[in-house]
């Protein structure tokens, strides 16, 4: 589709307008966010106030392309903060909020808050190289790690996450979970390649299964092949009995669905999502756990089905309406997660970052530059005013439906301008060098697409 990413990028694309003044823009979210606690949310008010795990994490990767010492030393103080009010079982807060010490307990769960926790502390490391600072809070990341491999109740190697228990809380994405399963294969990576880094002597907590063997259950269990023509398919059922016989009597189930060009939302007790879930695909690509001919179809199937319009990107293609199997009541609260809004398939200026983060690692660069212009348009939407970096847009009609002043809108904009420009991503640039070689040599690149967007 594009010419491989490289030095040949249009640089004249920089000096318009647009993209000037959404990178000036950004900037002053990031900086009216920024407190000696760490990054709100919301620069808003009426937003969100407090210091949260998994918006911290991602805004840190705007801030860090910034190169703003404030704003990196306000990521330091975010992983402070939430480090400080860890639970004697290790959870990482979903959210404290800085004037009060309040914990927010009220959501289903905040699976993800550990996951981006670690994820934060990786990347912090790799942006200062403070090696003190690494040693000073790795009893809480070691802590951080115990927990999340407590939420394997069943000791198959993924986490099970409880209805609604992550960022999408107002979705019934459930158990093994695509979103979450992805982040504990890196988290897991980042573990293990901080902990180089510690004295001799170190207390490091060792899980039952590493990073790779996270990698392998992903592919196995949640992309779906063409059973009938699939070259290792009697292999591959073999794989999923021997680590779980549930698997492999699900997946009879799901085999019937035939080919899908994405990895499955959720795969639960004999069932299963049917649809998209963007940003768990984005992260499979951008952390390696998708290999080269998984990427080309996630991608090339969020192009055709238009998840990136009228604005970077929607949260699920396609939406879940009211009597189907996934449709839940409580959608309606609020008159919040109907269909095309919110989780339900509304457009998230933060997930539009990691598309363009995702074209640029596939080699992508026009498709990308294209997406990155859309993304400053988006974050220009408001109800009242212009450049509102709105949390969310309606996925039909493009209007903004969120709270304004969004962290991780700015970031994530900063974020993809600098994927764009440079060609290079933090975080997951480091993550695909530490990539074990055993998931490597397990992985086939061949490329061959059918009709219909699957693979054949």
């Amino acid at each position: 589709m594009d010419a491989p990413l490289g030095c040949g990028y249009n640089v004249f694309m920089f000096h318009s307008k647009l993209i000037q003044e959404a990178h000036f823009r950004a900037i002053n979210i990031l900086h009216e966010c920024a407190t000696p606690y760490g990054f709100r949310a919301s620069a808003q008010a009426a937003g969100y106030p407090q210091v949260w795990a998994r918006d911290s994490a991602i805004t840190f990767l705007g801030a860090i392309c910034t190169g703003d010492k404030d704003l990196i030393r306000a990521g330091k103080a975010s992983l402070e903060t939430l480090g400080r009010y860890q639970s004697r079982r290790g959870l990482i807060p979903l959210n404290v909020n800085p004037d009060t010490g309040y914990i927010s307990t009220e959501n289903a769960g905040a699976v993800d808050s550990n996951l981006w926790f670690i994820l934060a502390h990786y990347l912090h490391f790799h942006a200062t190289h403070d090696e003190a600072f690494l040693l000073r809070h790795w009893p809480t990341i070691d802590k951080a790690m115990r927990w999340l491999d407590y939420q394997d109740m069943n000791e198959c190697g993924l986490l099970e996450v409880p209805e609604a228990g992550d960022w999408m809380d107002l979705l019934a994405v459930r158990y093994n979970v695509l979103y979450d399963n992805v982040l504990y294969y890196a988290a897991k990576l980042a573990h293990q390649e901080l902990a180089a880094h510690l004295p001799e002597g170190t207390e490091v907590y060792q899980g039952e299964v590493d990073a790779a063997g996270v990698h392998e259950r992903v592919n196995l269990l949640m992309w779906v092949d063409r059973c009938w023509v699939a070259e290792h398919f009697a292999e591959h059922l073999e794989k999923l009995k021997a680590i779980r016989l549930e698997w492999f009597m699900l997946y009879h189930n799901v085999g019937t669905i035939s080919s899908r060009p994405f990895y499955l939302p959720f795969v639960a007790f004999r069932e299963y999502g049917d649809w998209c879930d963007s940003l768990g695909n984005l992260l499979a690509v951008l952390t390696g756990i998708a290999d080269g001919h998984r990427r080309e179809h996630i991608l090339r199937y969020m192009l055709q089905v238009g998840m990136a319009e009228p604005y970077p990107t929607k949260a699920i293609y396609p939406p879940i309406f009211p009597g189907e199997s996934n449709w839940r009541e409580y959608y309606r609260s609020r008159n919040l997660n109907l269909p095309h809004q919110y989780h339900n398939g509304g457009i998230w200026p933060m997930i539009g970052g990691f598309h363009v983060a995702a074209l640029v690692r596939h080699g992508w660069r026009q498709h990308a530059e294209q997406m990155l212009a859309a993304l400053a348009e988006a974050n220009r939407q408001g109800t009242t005013y212009e450049w509102s970096f709105n949390e969310w847009l309606h996925g039909a009609s493009g209007h903004p439906m969120g709270y304004e002043q969004q962290a991780w809108s700015a970031a994530m904009f900063l974020y993809a301008e600098h994927a764009v420009r440079t060609g290079t991503l933090p975080l997951f640039d480091e993550l695909l060098a530490a990539k074990p070689a055993s998931a490597v040599a397990s992985e086939n690149n061949e490329f061959h697409i059918a009709p219909g967007g699957g693979p054949v």
